[in-house]
């Protein structure tokens, strides 16, 4: 096990441009953010300016797109607990500072947050600008940080040594995969994180070395989530960053303009930077994006030059911003809009043919219920007419049909005659749902009283073997880790975001992963198709209403997290299992379903909402963002907690998303 310092600089949508370090005073410097040794810096940069040469109408469109930009800066540099004080991050960020407000950026800034104010200031930030979609943002962190058994973690200023005080270090530290989780779940368009560290570049979608883009292309528009690090796993980082100067720099200089065509991208600054910053201290930077498909298809874009980033400009005045742009581009720019106006149209006129039909069959749908209520009254009338002459005969009573017992187990039969998974009826009730205990999320508020009609839910979650039956029934829906054309055998290579999972993946009794809301929806409709019974994903109240089973607790058996009673990050539960654990290895809660805490996040039909407000009572067909609930195998104690909450969006797969689901009376 290795261990070193850091000092990060993440930023969620970077702003401008190249790095400037050519004539340079080299002095020497013996401390550092990394386990110690000399290191050298330089100061009194002085770098020649570059010409601008505005000639982009794609990437003066992705900049005028953008509906805000925002920056938050946190510097950590006065230590309480046994971490040596880094005095030069205050001078540093208000170099930062002064180059993203003059780039457009509002910026705020924190200073020396302990571990509570740590999180909570990620938290408060996110919430307040990470979910608009077209908003760009930058995160600019600065502190200590610390590497143990391949995981990175920033250092609050009272978090303790952890060389003398592990277990207290890793209950206040803010474990960097929490970081790359809010990426995930951010809706800004673009977001780029900064490291001025010797940090993994694990979360890299790949390590190698880009190349030069010719022009900035209109993929670029989509999403992102880049990355560039100081240096790589295993170089220290001086006290008085190399490379945060050399980034403010970039943001003054055209240097990172590579291509020379007045734009600066994500791509192009983590290039420059590579061969930028070695020149003058020994680390390496390295450059990637996120190991998602859907979000790492953009590239940010910033232009040279400017005092503001442009907002709010329609196409046609971006098409007007410059005189270098060619009749060519023109023209190919309006037929595009030409075009994504003619198909906007076309959806608009289905849209209004389906709004006709529908309202044409609900049209013979009444005619047809009040003529068979005309049949039903003359026969009615035709009885009552006759019944004087009629003797009375005794009939059998036909007795009601009994519900199902709350709390007994059943399995619908599919079409040939198979079994489906395991159901049990919960009864109805009314419980308090949110943060009842204190010490959650802010989004776990307000406390409120919810009534719930009786269902039936799966007793364990949805297993591999039970999936991948649905899986060759249909010839859809296989999760990424699969091989194309295969049921069970797992990729190689190219994806080894599953491939640690090992067995795990196929082993018929664990829950499924890699599964997204759309697939998880798409089994349920195939399910009541075979069954000729309703399934769906619970809402999100019915989930807590299942997994409290009539507790007010954090966990459903106490406030502690205990020892091996459910699994997720070993250090906090204790549990034997790496990963995934096989469905039901744990005991049930009071309702008799297992694996309510920890084990896989679970896929609710509720549209997330940053407050209660109704939404987590209700199930959604579509929405932007929808809520999972229960934490997983690798994630701590607190975020397994019957309260929290975690978001994303319907279509992203994830090794850490499942589901179960329930079917109505």
């Amino acid at each position: 096990m290795q261990k070193y310092f850091f000092s990060i600089v993440m930023a969620l949508l970077v702003l401008l441009t190249g790095v400037s370090c050519n004539n340079t005073n080299l002095i020497e410097s013996s401390s550092n953010r990394g386990p110690g040794g000399t290191t050298t810096i330089y100061k009194d940069i002085n770098p020649p300016h570059k010409p601008i040469q505005n000639s982009s109408v794609t990437g003066q469109m992705i900049l005028s797109s953008y509906s805000g930009s925002y920056a938050l800066l946190i510097g950590e540099s006065d230590y309480s607990n046994g971490w040596p004080n880094l005095n030069s991050i205050p001078q540093e960020l208000e170099k930062v500072e002064t180059v993203l407000k003059a780039q457009g950026f509002k910026v705020e800034k924190s200073l020396n947050l302990n571990a509570s104010e740590l999180k909570a200031r990620f938290e408060r930030f996110v919430n307040d600008y990470g979910y608009k979609p077209n908003n760009r943002l930058l995160f600019f962190y600065s502190g200590h940080g610390y590497t143990d058994s391949g995981q990175g973690f920033l250092v609050p200023t009272d978090a303790p040594n952890p060389e003398t005080n592990l277990e207290d270090f890793l209950k206040k530290s803010l474990v960097m995969t929490d970081i790359t989780a809010l990426a995930r779940k951010m809706r800004a368009k673009h977001v780029l994180f900064l490291f001025d560290s010797c940090f993994s570049g694990s979360v890299f979608k790949a390590k190698e070395r880009p190349k030069v883009p010719r022009q900035i292309s209109k993929l670029a528009n989509e999403p992102v989530r880049q990355f560039i690090t100081a240096g790589s796993e295993n170089q220290t980082v001086p006290a008085n960053s190399t490379f945060t100067p050399a980034f403010v720099d970039a943001l003054e200089y055209g240097l990172g303009d590579l291509t020379e065509d007045g734009y600066i991208t994500g791509q192009e600054l983590g290039l420059y930077l590579q061969n930028e910053v070695p020149k003058y201290t020994s680390q390496t930077p390295q450059y990637g994006k996120i190991s998602d498909y859907n979000l790492s298809r953009g590239d940010f874009v910033f232009i040279v030059g400017a005092n503001a980033v442009p907002q709010h400009q329609n196409s046609q005045q971006v098409a007007q911003v410059s005189n270098n742009i060619s009749t060519a581009e023109q023209l190919a720019e309006i037929e595009r809009l030409k075009r994504e106006k003619a198909e906007a149209e076309a959806k608009a006129r289905e849209a209004e043919a389906k709004a006709r039909e529908a309202e044409a069959k609900a049209r013979k749908a009444k005619a047809e219920r009040e003529r068979l209520a005309r049949i039903a009254a003359e026969q009615k009338l035709k009885q009552t007419t006759a019944v004087a002459q009629v003797p009375v005969v005794s009939l059998p009573t036909v007795l009601p049909k009994p519900e199902p017992q709350s709390g007994k187990v059943f399995r619908d039969t599919l079409r040939d005659g198979s079994q489906g998974p395991e159901m049990v009826w919960i009864p109805a009730g009314s419980f308090r749902m949110g943060d009842i205990q204190g010490g959650g999320y802010s989004d776990e508020k307000p406390v409120h009283r919810v009534s719930i009609d009786r269902f039936a839910m799966g007793k364990y979650e949805v297993t591999v073997g039970e999936y991948l039956r649905f899986v060759k029934a249909t010839g859809k829906h296989a999760p990424e880790w699969m091989e194309k054309g295969s049921s069970y055998n797992i990729k190689t290579g190219s994806n080894n975001y599953y491939k640690e999972l090992g067995s795990a993946l196929t082993n018929k009794n664990h829950p499924i992963v890699g599964v997204s809301w759309l697939d998880a929806v798409a089994y349920a409709k195939w399910l009541s198709q075979q069954t000729g019974k309703k399934y769906r994903l619970p809402t999100e109240a019915e989930w807590e209403y299942a997994a409290r089973a009539g507790t007010e607790t954090k966990y459903w058996w106490g406030n502690n997290i205990g020892s091996n009673k459910a699994n997720c990050w070993n250090r906090y539960c204790k549990d034997s299992f790496k990963y995934t654990a096989p469905v039901g290895s744990f005991s049930a809660n009071p309702f008799g379903l297992y694996d309510t805490v920890g084990n896989v996040w679970e896929w609710t039909c509720s549209e997330y909402k940053g407050k209660y407000q109704g939404s987590e009572q209700t199930c959604k067909n579509s929405a932007s963002i929808f809520v999972l609930r229960g934490g997983s195998w690798n994630i701590y104690a607190r975020r397994t907690r019957t309260a929290s909450r975690n978001l994303d969006v319907p279509t992203v797969r994830d090794r850490f998303y499942g589901f179960r689901l329930i079917r109505t009376p």
